[in-house]
C-alpha cells in the first residue's frame, strides 16, 4: 500500500486546545529559538550573576528572598546602569564600579515591607532625576547612585536616596525685629545713630534720596519719613514665607506666614528699613530656598490685610541660614505660583508613571480609585487640584503604566485609557469592563506587538493606538494554551513577574502554579515565531524566579525566590543571569567545599495530538523523522502515544549523529585543524514506529545535552478503516 507523507517544516509552540494543529505542540520545555532555523534549541539556562572563586554566590551570601528587582538604566550603552534590588525588607544597590574587585551589595534602606504572597514586590519607575520606588505601604522614596566613587561611605549612600516629594509644610521663616534709623531731623544735623541692637533685632538702613549712593532710592522696605506725632503711629507690617526646591526642579508648597513690623521713631526721614529673615533648611534633596513676601499690609496701609505673596528672593544652596531683604514692594517679582499647601498627595503610593511630561501616582489603599498627577517635568509638585477620580464600578486600581499615546489603568473590574494633556487636561475612558490585570508586575511593552499583561483567563495584549483613528484592542494570546494559564495559583497571581528581552526576542513570564505561592513556571512568548503559522509560546521549568529585569543588552537576570529560606549548606541565593550555560544553576560539594555547575535542563518537545486529516479514520505510523542541527554526540530520547493515553507505547534513545555517513567530531574530542569542527549539521533522525493502528498520534522529544529540532515529518498508511458507533450504555 502506498505510504502518505505528512512534513513540518518548522515546529511551532504551545497549544492545548483541541482539536490542535498538527504543527504545534502540547508542550515545549526550556527550548528557546534558533536564530538561524527557525526551530527549538536546547541552548538555555542559568547561571551565578557575580561568580566569586571563594563563593559563587558572594555577595548575596545570606540573603532571603529576592521580591523585587530592577536595572536602571540611565546611559546608553550601559555606561550608567544602575541594579536595584529588595531582599528581607532592604533595598540593596549592586555596586559594580570598576577598580574595585568583585561587585559588592550596598544597603541603602531597612525595615522596608516585605510582601506577603498575595501582594506584589516594589514598582519601579525611571525618570530623568532618579529611580522612584513605591510599595503601598513605606513613603516613596527617590534613588539616584550615581556619582559614586570606587568606595563610598555610608554618609555618601545616604545621599543616594531620599523621600520623594515633600512630606510636610516647611518650618516658617523668622524674621529679625527691626530697629529702625532716626534719621536727621534738619538737613544740616547729622543723624543720631540708635544704640546697637540687641537680641534678635536689625538696623538695617537704606537711603531714600537717589543721589545718596548709586542707585539709591530703590532699596528699603516700609516708611520713609515721620515728620509729626500723627506718623510716628503709622506702621509697617510685611509677612514672609519660604519654599523648598528639589534637586527635581519642582518646587514645594509654602511655610506658613510670619510676620515683622516696625515704627519710625519721632521726626526721622530719609531712610527706610532692610529685614533679615533667618530662613530654615530644607530635607535631603533641597537645592534651593525661595522666599516670597507681601506688600505692607498694615490696618493703616494703603492695602490693609492684602497678604499677596511676591517673589523677594531664590537661595541657591541649602546652606546659608540668613537672607536679607531690601527690596522695594514695587521691584518685587511675580506672584507666587498657585502650587500645593499641603504635603504630597499620595504617601502611601503603591504605582507611579510617566505621561506627558507628568508624573502619575495612585492614591494607595486608602484611596485606590483616585489618580495624582504633577506639574509638567516637575514631578515632585503636586497642585492639589490636579486628581482624577475613577469610577466606582471599576473598583481598586491594579497598576498604571504609560504607553505612547495613553496612561493604562488597570483596574480590579475594568481596564481604564487617560488621555490628553495637562495644558488641554486629562480625560478618563473605559476600554474593558472584565479583562484587567492583577499581577503589575506582568506589564511589559513588546515591539511590534503592543503592551502584554497577565489577566484572569491568560496573557492578553493591548494593540492599537488611540489617535489618528486608530482603535486600542485588547487580544488574548493564549486562548490555544489554557491548560497551562489555569494552572496558576489564584490568590498568588500578583506574585508573578515578567520581562522582555530585545536580545532574546522574548516576552518572559514567570508565574506561581499548581498550589505555589512564588513563581515556579515560566511562561514564553517567542516574538521571531509570529511570522509562521505555529504557536509562538512554550515553558521553562527549574528556574527559580523571585523578581526579573533585564541589563541595557538584552541579558535577562532574576532574583532568586527562596534564598536563605533554604537552609542547605551551598544553597543558591542572589542574583542569577539566563544563559544559554545549559545548566540550572549550581551544585555544592561540602567534602571539598566546592562548587560545580549544576545538571543541565531536561528539555522537551511532545507534538499535539493530530489526525492526519480525518479523526474517525484509522491510519499506521510507519516511521517518524525528526530533523535537528547537531554538532556531535548528543543523545535523544524518542517516545510515541496513540489515542489520547498517557503512557508511551514505545521509547528510544538515539545520538544525534547522521544515520547514513561518518559520525560528526564531537565537541571536546575533536582537535580543531584534524578533525575539521566548523559549523552544525542537518542531520535525519528516522524513528520506526510500531503501534498498530490509531486515529490520533503524538511523539515526544527528550534531551540534556545541546541540539536544535527544526522540524518533523511522518510517513504512514491508511486502509481506510473507520469508527462504526460508539459503545452502548
Amino acid at each position: 500500500m502506498k505510504q502518505e507523507l505528512f512534513q513540518v517544516q518548522r515546529a511551532g509552540g504551545i497549544q492545548t486546545r483541541l482539536p490542535a494543529e498538527p504543527i504545534n505542540a502540547a508542550e515545549a520545555v526550556n527550548l528557546v529559538v534558533d536564530q538561524r532555523t527557525g526551530g527549538w534549541s536546547t541552548r538555555i539556562g542559568y547561571e551565578p550573576y557575580s561568580p566569586d572563586l571563594s563563593s559563587l554566590f558572594s555577595p548575596f551570601n545570606g540573603m532571603g528572598p529576592v521580591t523585587s528587582l530592577h536595572i536602571a538604566q540611565a546611559l546608553a550603552g550601559g555606561a550608567r546602569q544602575h541594579t536595584l534590588l529588595e531582599a528581607d525588607g532592604s533595598l540593596y544597590l549592586v555596586f559594580e564600579a570598576r577598580g574595585t574587585g568583585a561587585r559588592s551589595l550596598r544597603e541603602l534602606a531597612s525595615g522596608r515591607h516585605a510582601p506577603t504572597p498575595t501582594e506584589p514586590g516594589s514598582w519601579y519607575t525611571d525618570t530623568p532625576y532618579g529611580t522612584v520606588i513605591t510599595n503601598g505601604v513605606d513613603q516613596p522614596v527617590i534613588v539616584r547612585p550615581w556619582p559614586l566613587d570606587s568606595s563610598p561611605s555610608a554618609a555618601t549612600l545616604a545621599q543616594c536616596i531620599r523621600p520623594f516629594g515633600f512630606v510636610s509644610l516647611p518650618p516658617s521663616p523668622e524674621p529679625y525685629g527691626v530697629e529702625p534709623m532716626p534719621g536727621r531731623v534738619a538737613a544740616a544735623v547729622a543723624p543720631t545713630l540708635p544704640p546697637p541692637p540687641g537680641g534678635n533685632r536689625m538696623a538695617l538702613w537704606c537711603p531714600t534720596d537717589a543721589a545718596s549712593i548709586s542707585d539709591g532710592g530703590r532699596w528699603g522696605l516700609g516708611l520713609f519719613e515721620n515728620e509729626s506725632t500723627d506718623r510716628y503711629k503709622q506702621e509697617s507690617l510685611f509677612g514672609y514665607v519660604v519654599a523648598f526646591i528639589s534637586s527635581t526642579g519642582s518646587e514645594g508648597p509654602v511655610s506658613s506666614m510670619a510676620t515683622v513690623s516696625w515704627q519710625l521713631l519721632p521726626h526721622s526721614y530719609g531712610f527706610r528699613l532692610a529685614v533679615g529673615v533667618s530662613i530654615p533648611l530644607g530635607p535631603a534633596g533641597t537645592v534651593a530656598r525661595k522666599l516670597y513676601r507681601t506688600a505692607n499690609f498694615s490696618a493703616d496701609s494703603a492695602s490693609p490685610d492684602n497678604t499677596a505673596l511676591y517673589f523677594a528672593g531664590l537661595v541657591r544652596n541649602n546652606v546659608e541660614t540668613v537672607f536679607f531683604d531690601a527690596v522695594r514692594t514695587s521691584e518685587t517679582g511675580q506672584s507666587a505660583p498657585d502650587i500645593a499647601t499641603g504635603p504630597m498627595p499620595a504617601p502611601r503610593a503603591r504605582f507611579s508613571a510617566l505621561f506627558k511630561g507628568c508624573f502619575f501616582l495612585d492614591g494607595g489603599l486608602d484611596d485606590a480609585r483616585t489618580l495624582y498627577f504633577s506639574a509638567p517635568g516637575l514631578i515632585e509638585q503636586f497642585d492639589p487640584r490636579n486628581y482624577l477620580e475613577l469610577s466606582a464600578e471599576g473598583g481598586a486600581i491594579t497598576a498604571i503604566f504609560g504607553d505612547y499615546t495613553a496612561l493604562v489603568v488597570f483596574r480590579e473590574n475594568s481596564i481604564d485609557l487617560v488621555q490628553g494633556d495637562y495644558n488641554t487636561g486629562f480625560q478618563v475612558s473605559v476600554l474593558s469592563n472584565g479583562i484587567t490585570c492583577r499581577a503589575p508586575h506582568s506589564i511589559q511593552t513588546v515591539p511590534g506587538l503592543g503592551v502584554l499583561f497577565l489577566a484572569q483567563d491568560g496573557v492578553y495584549a493591548l494593540v492599537g493606538g488611540t489617535v489618528g483613528g486608530s482603535q486600542a484592542q485588547l487580544v488574548n494570546l493564549t486562548e490555544q494554551m489554557d491548560q497551562v494559564t489555569r494552572r496558576i495559583t489564584p490568590d498568588c497571581r500578583p506574585r508573578a513577574v515578567a520581562v522582555y528581552s530585545a536580545t532574546a526576542r522574548e516576552y518572559q513570564l514567570y508565574v506561581p502554579v499548581d498550589g505555589n505561592d512564588r513563581p515556579n513556571l515560566g511562561v514564553v512568548f517567542h516574538t521571531n515565531l509570529l511570522d509562521g503559522d505555529g504557536q509562538p509560546w512554550s515553558t521553562r521549568e527549574g528556574f527559580p524566579v523571585g523578581a526579573v529585569a533585564a541589563r541595557h543588552d538584552g541579558t535577562v537576570v532574576f532574583g532568586h525566590h527562596t534564598g536563605d529560606e533554604d537552609a542547605t549548606p551551598g544553597s543558591e541565593r542572589g542574583l542569577f543571569v539566563i544563559s544559554g550555560a545549559r545548566s540550572l544553576g549550581t551544585l555544592y560539594d561540602p567534602v571539598p567545599q566546592t562548587y560545580s555547575a549544576a545538571e543541565a535542563p531536561t528539555s522537551k518537545y511532545r507534538t499535539a495530538w493530530f489526525d492526519f486529516g480525518d479523526a474517525q479514520t484509522q491510519k499506521q505510523v510507519n516511521y517518524v523523522t525528526v530533523w535537528v542541527l547537531t554538532t556531535g554526540q548528543p543523545r535523544i530520547t524518542v517516545r510515541h502515544y496513540k489515542d489520547f493515553r498517557l503512557s508511551p507505547v514505545e521509547e528510544r534513545t538515539y545520538y544525534a549523529q547522521p544515520p547514513d555517513a561518518a559520525d560528526l567530531p564531537t565537541f571536546d574530542l575533536a582537535t580543531l585543524g584534524t578533525d575539521t569542527y566548523q559549523e552544525s549539521r542537518l542531520v535525519p533522525i528516522r524513528v520506526s514506529i510500531a503501534q498498530q493502528s490509531c486515529a490520533q498520534f503524538s511523539f515526544e522529544l527528550e534531551t540534556t545535552d545541546d541540539l536544535i529540532l527544526v522540524g518533523w515529518e511522518a510517513m504512514y498508511t491508511s486502509k481506510g478503516t473507520q469508527v462504526i458507533f460508539g459503545k452502548r450504555a
